[in-house]
């Protein structure tokens, strides 16, 4: 399947998940519906990012939160990336406060 296969079977199940038409997205997003109809038809058309971030914002999501669909929320070694973030989160637990810190300078460049 395509990037634009998955973009659009994404766009049609949150619509459904919402009982929500194109027409109403339109209205909620600020995106002309010729445009929206027009990305769905055209075999190739994937969204530019500054339309996409407009239509989650009228299905009440986040860009992330459209993404967050295998194959696009998994890494090449087949990781997903809540699973990464899950990793992180267990060493971020067991670290001392001081430990914190001294990752939060080293991070920040301070050291």
């Amino acid at each position: 399947m395509n990037d634009h296969e998955l973009i659009i079977n994404r766009l049609y199940k949150l619509l459904n998940d919402r009982d929500m038409s194109i027409n109403r997205l339109s209205k909620r997003s600020g995106v002309k519906q010729s445009t929206i109809s027009s990305l769905i038809q055209r075999p190739t058309g994937v969204p530019k990012a500054d339309t996409l971030r407009l239509l989650c914002e009228g299905l009440g999501i986040s860009v992330k939160e459209f993404f967050d669909f295998p194959p696009y929320n998994q890494r090449t070694d087949d990781t997903s990336v809540k699973e990464e973030e899950s990793k992180w989160e267990k060493l971020g637990n067991a670290l001392t406060p001081d430990e914190k810190e001294r990752v939060r300078k080293i991070l920040n460049g301070e050291i």
